[in-house]
Formats: structure tokens, C-alpha cells, sequence
């Protein structure tokens, strides 16, 4: 491994810049950086970046109220995080921060020198040496609906146990939880029906659950004199806001419900829904001038939304209510409160203070928190820095801590000293680039920028319909016309970080000069050289795309690439054989054919018991960039192929190489978080990693050596063995390779890109043990084992994979001595497959891809396995878009095995219910194989190969047709 050197042109890295947190100024930070000149800059400097988020996808507040009146779709008040990594070369941590301990912290004098983040999944701490902060605030919520200690602790109960230890030395003894508190788990469950604004994806759902709450009511339900009643928490500009968007959506809802009844027991629909503000001051708007807060008075009195004044909510209760039905036929009714001709029931009511005992009981269905801004409690309490008295990190003008150098923090989480400004989203937006300018300024050595933020500014509060109200100063202004100001403004905004450049094009701008052949030459977005014309179109396009090569099992050799290495190396053994150059001290008789199946089984010399060793290895390049994950992906891959043959893993070896980093505590942290994240997912499945070897490289890549013993050899799964008639069932969605193509090219939603992570860190070894155990239980009882084959799906893609378990079938004379597999000693059915397209699991991110013309940089070779499909050209034309997945390199994939009929449905039942198995797909079944090569198709003809790869060629076709 000494050969693995560090690319020269890439300097080594020296420093960690952690963000934490998806708000408006961090966002615009992950913009810049990703463009030519700070992208240089940071490359350069050897300054590694990363986002530590608890969320994918960012909300931008302004536009909350839009998306509660119906004026937006979700994706349009939505920034993706995951994407702009990807966009700027940025490592993306998807987890919480729930601590930060500062290295320097009992020096007085130097509170410099980075420290770790603690993270809610339990990964090994994030190390930075510069940090900032960026995450927002959320309403304050009152103690009694928080989330309690106890109930935390319970609720987390499953974390490792490495980061439990570490909150118990961090607490001492303490019961206070680091947690995100206010994130209102507990205040959205059960009948606890208070929903705070932020975090608006816990929003997001209650609301939906809201508005479908009375979409599905029966007509009548909700009457004048039983209406739906919601109240708002909050009397400031975001509660007003937010209670006329409420009120609009929610008489909609009623008002085209009534249009589709054919039921007139509809009443006044104004009448049916009863919102009310609720705000503890005695007046609304407290933070703008007289003439708006009469402008918005008016418009509540309007709309009929009541406002109780002096009413200070601390929390909730249940008290008696006066109740009259209009509906004797409403007993069953369980979209709310029973409605029974009963005096009085128990309905949910808020709980005010002692200030407000004069207010009469505010009873409600629903209530929406939106008090002023309140501070996280993990802030609070599990970190070291200056902050106010609320829990807001205390910054200088340069968003630099008061208290500790190289700590920053910027938007609603912070409170400027000097120049102190309300909670305001445009504050966060402007502080983006200034904040940029001094991190950058902070990592080079160079002198901070002071900011004076506005004193005033410009703000537009949308009335629920298309109509808003300005307030700026003393001056204030009404009209539909400053909506379409508003949703310009926003919609601009947004469109700057929804949609990025071309990888491609800033790729080049950067690197125009390495694309030049001379001084004179023209820069080239696709230049190739002249020379490269005449080797066909798979070399023209592998140099094209050579800047854009996948990790992972993308970046295998492919399929036939392969086999004729192995087929040149394994003739030249026989050679050797014959010509007893070599002596064969085992006297075994040498193989006509070479074994292709998962792992190599090996006799284990003068075992009595006659077992055998199962060995396998895998590595490959990271393609992502979060070191712990790709550690969990790694393993769960490498196991599979013992997963596949149905073998326990016992040991595995590690082979990684890291990134070459002048600071050497970057290279530990970078090898601790890859090995962790592996050794979780080895130590589960009862494998010791018990070694390895490390080196640096140009990028961080990960493999593993795995071995298991078996007792019975002759009980192993292989690809050879299916049987005609037998079903096709995999277990995993098909298109990881393409989704991260996408992804690196900054094209794939983070969605889509989690949906592929949580199937790609999801071991087999489920799918496996139930395969195996009703294999056992079968030959216990005499009968045909009924699961005939399996391989796991990877890097040759389904198709490829398939192709291999068809031709398996036909190598008849493998070595059978060494690899104790019985069933090679029997004639196994030719056969050939019939595939059912839609009945093929495919990743939604992976369709995109395929519409986008994205693939894997594996796929041109993997789709040379189309000569074997017979009707390919009716297939590509058909299914444009699914099609091509079929040939997607696949990491870390599900298995696929050929089962018996009688088998298949007990077996994809127990797969179904089994909570650690993704998929249970039946997805095609095995045919007798026409071999007739006459019969041959115009896609099987074989350009430029020898003879051995002309045989296989024949071999391979019309093994597959495909039903659509």
C-alpha cells in the first residue's frame, strides 16, 4: 500500500471551519464557497468546511405564512442544504448539535484553539478550530410543555453508549438533558394539541394533520355554534400573520366543502371557524408604529378574529365547557371533542398566568405558538460562551463571541453588544456576507470587519389573502400591490440558493488553464484531444467526464473489464499447471473454470468437522462526505456478500486511506470517524474488527478483508442453483449509483439523497437469516430448500448481477473439491430471466437522474450486459427512464435470490414484516434458456474482444427479456 500517494497538487489540509446550523447568513456562506474564487481560496489553504445540520431542507421563515394560506407548495419556502454541499465541496453531517465543549476553556487568557461538537446520533464528537453558529431561535415555550427530563431520557434512550458517557462527564451528575428541548416532541403527540412555530418542519406536520382534520369532517361538524376553534399564541407580527393565514386556509377547506355536499347543512362558513390572537400585552405590534397596528386592528375586526389582550398563556389544561349539539347523530364523531346534547365536557383550554386571572377561559381544537423569539436549552446549558440572560450568544460587531476567539454566530441565535437589533430575518440575511469576510479573515490571519446592521428596514406583513401591509419608520402602507412586492422579493431570494450554476461550468472556470493544450488555445468546456477520436465513443466520453468519476462501487473496473483480467490471469495459472512450474503440494485438481460467486470458500486443512473459511474483501473511494456515515456504508457492504452466501461474519481487516492533512489531529479525527461509524454496524452483526492498515491519499477511501468459518459448507447460498419456475425477489431499491452522480454534480434533492443513505446503511443480514432459517427448516423436514440462489447487488448493477446467477448455472465444472458446494456436482437447469419492470423497486432520486440524462461514470460498461436483454430496444423506448437504472452500479444493494413458488409467498411475507428489510419484491422469474446463438439479437454482436469474451458473449443472449 506504500503505492497510495498523496496527489501533489492537492495541499494538504491544515484547518477545520465547522458551521452549525442551516440559517440565512450560513446559507449564503455555503453559496460562496462554492464559487471559483473561495473555492481556490479554501482548497488552497488546506481549510476543510463543514455543516453540521439536524435538518435537510431549511425553511425560510418570510415565507411561512404564504405556505399556510396555500400560496406556496413546501419546495418553494425550502432551501436544500444537502444540495449546496454538494454544490461547494462541503462535508454535510446530518445530525444535532447538542453540546460544545471548547479546548482552551479553563485558560483565562486564551480562549482560542477549536474544540468538539456533541452530536445527537452518537457519532464520535466533530472537531473545529473555527466555528460558527448559526440556528435560528424558537419561540419561548412555557416549562410545562417542554419536553420533561424524564420523558427525554426515555425517548433516547437507544443512544450509544459512548456519547451517554460523554454527557455524564460533561453534566456531573447533573439531570439537565443536552437536548433541543424546545423541538416540541412532546407538545405534538397525543392529545396535547399546542404546536410552536418553530421548528417549522414539526410545523409543517401538524398543520397538514390541521387542515386534514377538517377536510375529512363530516358535514355539520363544525357549526356557529360549535365552531373549530384555533388559537394563536402570539401577538406580534408573525402571530398576525400566521392566525390570517389560518383563518383563510381554513374557511377554504369549509368553503369547497360545502360546494362538493350535496348536503345544505352548511351554515355561515365565517361562522364555522373562530381564530383568536391571544397576546399578553395591550396592544398588537408592539415593535411598529401606531398607524400599522390600526391597519392590522382593522383588518382582525374585519376578518372577526378575536383578540384577547392581557392574556399571558403559560401553558395548557383541560377545564369544563359548556357544550350544545346541533347533530344528535354525532357520537361517533372522533375528528374532535365529543358533541353530545351534555351540559359540560372537558375541552383543552390555556392555562394563563395570575396577571391575566380577568381573562375569561380561552377553550380551543387547536393552538399555534408564536411568542417572541426564545434560545434553545442545549445552548443554555452545554456551552461555554458568553450569553445573555435568554440563552442568545453575546457577539461583537464582527459576529466574532465576546468570550471566545474563532467562535462566531450570526441571525435570530445571537445578541450584537454593541448594536443590538430586534429578531429579524433580514438581519440574518445581511449579515451572511460579513460574516463570510470574517471567517475567512479569522482562518488567514487578517483583521476582522466590523458591521452595523440597519436601524431600520423595510417590513411587508401579508394579510392571508394576496394583500399586505408595509411598515417602515413611522410610515405605513396597505395594498395587493406590496403582496407582489413581498413574493418578489422572496421568491428572488430564494431562487439565488435553489438554483446553482453548473458544476460543470464552475469546474472549468477554475481550471481553464488545465484544459488549454498551449498558451493559444481557446479554454473548452468539452475539449478532448485530437488523438482520442479514433478509440471510439466510450473513450471520447470517459475523457470527458473524468473530472466527474464516481466513488463508491461506481468507481469499480467493470464487469467485463474484469473478466478479462481474471480469464487472462487464470489461463496463464493453467499454463503454469501443465507445465509444473509450480508444484501443487495439495494435489488437488486445478479448475477448468474460475468460481465467481460473493466470497471464496476454503477447506480448512485436517478440520474433522469439516468446515471451511468464507473470505471477501471490498474498498472503494468515499462519494460522500460525511466520514462517519461512509464508515457505516463501507461495512454494510462488505458484509453483504457474506450476507449473500449466508454466512456469519466473524473478523474483518480495514484497509483506509485519508486525506493528507498538515494539522495531525484532522487525520485522526477523519480515521476515528470513518472506523466508528464502521465498528458500529461490524460490532452489530457480532464481527470483531480486529486490524487494518492506514495511509494517506488523495481521497479518503474505505475497504475491508472480511472472514467467517462455516460448519456446513454444503449449506451455502451461491449464484449457480435456480431452478425454471423459480421467482426473482430482491430487497433493496434500485439506483444509488445515479442518484449520487446527481449529487455530486449538485442536481439530486437531499431527500432523495437521504432516502439512498438510510437503505445504503441497512444491513442484509435480516433479509439473510430469514432466507437461511427457512432453508434449515426445510431440510429438517426432507424437503427441497426452496431458496435456491442469491448474490447481492452492486457494482455490476441488477442486470449485470442477474446476468451473473443465470451463468452460473452453466459452470458445471468449477472447482467442486474446494469450494464444498454439492450442488456443483449436479446438472443445473440452463435458464434464462423474465423481468417485470414495474414490479422493480426504483429510488425516486435515481428516476429524477435518469430524466436529467445522469448516470453513474460505471454505467457505460455495466450497459454492455444489454446484449443479453432480448427485447432491449422495445424496453429502452418504452421505459426511457427506469430502463437504464437497470444497469446502475449499485452500493452497498439489496439481495437477490431465485425462489421456488412454493416457497416465495411464505418468503416475501416474513421479508415484508420484518422491520430491518427495506423491499420484498417479486420482480421476475426464471425461464428455460433458448441457447439457439441464431437466435442472437443485434445488440448481442461483440466488437474488439478475444475469443473467450466472444463465447460469453453467445452465452449471454436473450438471457433476459423484459415484460413492460
Amino acid at each position: 500500500m506504500k503505492s497510495i500517494m498523496t496527489d501533489s497538487t492537492t495541499p494538504p489540509l491544515l484547518s477545520d471551519l465547522v458551521l452549525i446550523g442551516g440559517g440565512h447568513a450560513h446559507v449564503h456562506i455555503l453559496k460562496m464557497f462554492g464559487m471559483p474564487p473561495l473555492r481556490s481560496i479554501l482548497a488552497s489553504n488546506g481549510i476543510q468546511v463543514t455543516l453540521v445540520s439536524s435538518t435537510v431542507l431549511t425553511p425560510y421563515s418570510g415565507m411561512l405564512p404564504g405556505y399556510v394560506a396555500g400560496h406556496y407548495e413546501s419546495k418553494d419556502i425550502h432551501l436544500d442544504l444537502r444540495k449546496l454541499c454538494s454544490f461547494s465541496g462541503i462535508r454535510f453531517l446530518h445530525t444535532a448539535a447538542v453540546g460544545i465543549v471548547h479546548k482552551n476553556e479553563d485558560n483565562a487568557k486564551d480562549k482560542s484553539g477549536g474544540g468538539w461538537i456533541i452530536c445527537s446520533d452518537g457519532r464520535p464528537n466533530v472537531r473545529y478550530d473555527v466555528l460558527s453558529i448559526d440556528i435560528g431561535s424558537s419561540p419561548s415555550i412555557p416549562t410545562d410543555l417542554m419536553l420533561s427530563s424524564s420523558s427525554f431520557a426515555t425517548a433516547n434512550s437507544h443512544r450509544h453508549p459512548a456519547q451517554q458517557q460523554q454527557q455524564q462527564q460533561q453534566q456531573q451528575g447533573d439531570n439537565k438533558q443536552i437536548t433541543t428541548a424546545v423541538t416540541t416532541a412532546a407538545t405534538t403527540t397525543g392529545d396535547n394539541k399546542v404546536t410552536p412555530v418553530k421548528p417549522i418542519a414539526t410545523f409543517s406536520t401538524r398543520w397538514d394533520h390541521i387542515c386534514q382534520r377538517l377536510q375529512q369532517s363530516s358535514p355539520g361538524t363544525y357549526s356557529p355554534s360549535r365552531p373549530f376553534v384555533l388559537v394563536v399564541v402570539g401577538g406580534g407580527a408573525g402571530g398576525i400573520e400566521l392566525a390570517l393565514s389560518v383563518q383563510y386556509t381554513l374557511q377554504n377547506i369549509l368553503r369547497d366543502k360545502n360546494a362538493s355536499s350535496s348536503s345544505s347543512s352548511y351554515e355561515s362558513i365565517e361562522d364555522c371557524i373562530r381564530i383568536i390572537l391571544a397576546t399578553k400585552g395591550m396592544d398588537i405590534l408592539p415593535s411598529h408604529n401606531e398607524r400599522v397596528r390600526d391597519i392590522f386592528k382593522r383588518i382582525l375586526k374585519e376578518r372577526k378574529i378575536e383578540v384577547r389582550y392581557g392574556a399571558e398563556a403559560i401553558g395548557m389544561c383541560s377545564a369544563p365547557c359548556s357544550s350544545v349539539s346541533t347533530n344528535n347523530n354525532d357520537n361517533n364523531n372522533i375528528d374532535g371533542p365529543a358533541r353530545t346534547t351534555a351540559v359540560l365536557q372537558l375541552q383543552d383550554c390555556l392555562k394563563l398566568s395570575d396577571a391575566s386571572v380577568h381573562q375569561p377561559p380561552i377553550y380551543f381544537d387547536e393552538c399555534l405558538w408564536c411568542t417572541s423569539a426564545g434560545s434553545s436549552s442545549w445552548v443554555k446549558e452545554c456551552t461555554p460562551f458568553d450569553k445573555t440572560e435568554d440563552g442568545f450568544f453575546k457577539v461583537r460587531d464582527t459576529y466574532e463571541s465576546t468570550s471566545h476567539r474563532g467562535v462566531f454566530a450570526a441571525g435570530d441565535c445571537c445578541h450584537m453588544v454593541d448594536n443590538p437589533r430586534p429578531k429579524a430575518g433580514v438581519f440574518a440575511v445581511r449579515a451572511g456576507p460579513i460574516l463570510c469576510d470574517n471567517l475567512l479573515a479569522y482562518l488567514l490571519n487578517k483583521p476582522l470587519t466590523p458591521h452595523e446592521p440597519q436601524k431600520e428596514f423595510l417590513g411587508l406583513i401579508s394579510t392571508g389573502d394576496k394583500y399586505a401591509v408595509a411598515s417602515r419608520g413611522e410610515h405605513a402602507l396597505e395594498g395587493e400591490f406590496l403582496w407582489t412586492l413581498k413574493d418578489q422579493i422572496d421568491r428572488t431570494w430564494m431562487s439565488m440558493y435553489q438554483n446553482l450554476p453548473s458544476m460543470e461550468e464552475e469546474m472549468v472556470e477554475g481550471n481553464q488553464k488545465e484544459l488549454q493544450l498551449d498558451s493559444n488555445h481557446e479554454p473548452n468546456n468539452h475539449y478532448i484531444p485530437p488523438s482520442l477520436s479514433s478509440r471510439g465513443q466510450d473513450a471520447v466520453a470517459a475523457f470527458a467526464e473524468a473530472t466527474m468519476r464516481c466513488g463508491g462501487c461506481g468507481a469499480k473496473v467493470g464487469s467485463q473489464t474484469l473478466t478479462r483480467v481474471l480469464n487472462a490471469v487464470h489461463r496463464r495459472r493453467v499454463r503454469n499447471y501443465e507445465s509444473k512450474s509450480y508444484s501443487n503440494n495439495n494435489n488437488q485438481q486445478f479448475p477448468k473454470k474460475i468460481d465467481a460467486d460473493d466470497a471464496a470458500v476454503i477447506r480448512i486443512p485436517q478440520s474433522s468437522r469439516g468446515g471451511a473459511l468464507i473470505q471477501t474483501i471490498d474498498f472503494f473511494r468515499s462519494f460522500i462526505s460525511d466520514p462517519f456515515v461512509f464508515g457505516k456504508i463501507a461495512a454494510v457492504h462488505a458484509l453483504s456478500d457474506c450476507h449473500a452466501m449466508g454466512a456469519q461474519a466473524h473478523t474483518a481487516l480495514a484497509l483506509a486511506v485519508v486525506q493528507f492533512a498538515a494539522n495531525e489531529a484532522m487525520t485522526e479525527r477523519t480515521l476515528v470517524d470513518m472506523l466508528s461509524g464502521a465498528s458500529d454496524v461490524l460490532e452489530k452483526e457480532g464481527c470483531d474488527l480486529v486490524g487494518g492498515h492506514t495511509c494517506e491519499g488523495a481521497e479518503q477511501a474505505l475497504g475491508f478483508t472480511v472472514s467467517g468459518f462455516v460448519n456446513d459448507p454444503c449449506a451455502l447460498l451461491r449464484k449457480r442453483g435456480g431452478k425454471i419456475g423459480d421467482k426473482i425477489v430482491l430487497t433493496k431499491a434500485i439506483g444509488t449509483g445515479a442518484i449520487f452522480a446527481a449529487d455530486m454534480r449538485a442536481k439530486c434533492q437531499g431527500e432523495f439523497v437521504e432516502e439512498a443513505i438510510d437503505s445504503m446503511t441497512t444491513s442484509n443480514r435480516s433479509a439473510s437469516r430469514i432466507a437461511m432459517n427457512l432453508i434449515d427448516a426445510r431440510r429438517k423436514k426432507g424437503q427441497d430448500v426452496g431458496i435456491h440462489s442469491c448474490t447481492d447487488i452492486t457494482g455490476f448493477g441488477l442486470c449485470g448481477h442477474l446476468l451473473e446467477m443465470l451463468l452460473a448455472n452453466d459452470n458445471d465444472d468449477v472447482d467442486d473439491t474446494n469450494s464444498y458446494d454439492v450442488s456443483s456436482q449436479q446438472q443445473h437447469d440452463r435458464i434464462a430471466a423474465q423481468l417485470n419492470l414495474a414490479e422493480i423497486p426504483f429510488f425516486q432520486g435515481a428516476m429524477e437522474a435518469s430524466k436529467d440524462g445522469i448516470t453513474s461514470s460505471l454505467y457505460r460498461e455495466n450497459s454492455r450486459s444489454r446484449r443479453a436483454v432480448t427485447n432491449h430496444q422495445e424496453a429502452a423506448k418504452s421505459c426511457p427512464f427506469t430502463y437504464p437504472l437497470l444497469f446502475d452500479p449499485q452500493t452497498a444493494g439489496g439481495l437477490l435470490f431465485f425462489v421456488s413458488c412454493d416457497v416465495c409467498d411464505e418468503f416475501v411475507k416474513q421479508l415484508s414484516s420484518d422491520p430491518d428489510t427495506k423491499v420484498a419484491a417479486i420482480i421476475g422469474e426464471l425461464v428455460k434458456y433458448k441457447s439457439d446463438t441464431a437466435l442472437m439479437n443485434e445488440n448481442s454482436v461483440c466488437d474488439n474482444i478475444d475469443d473467450s469474451m466472444t463465447i460469453r458473449c453467445k452465452e449471454t443472449a436473450n438471457r433476459i427479456y423484459m415484460n413492460f
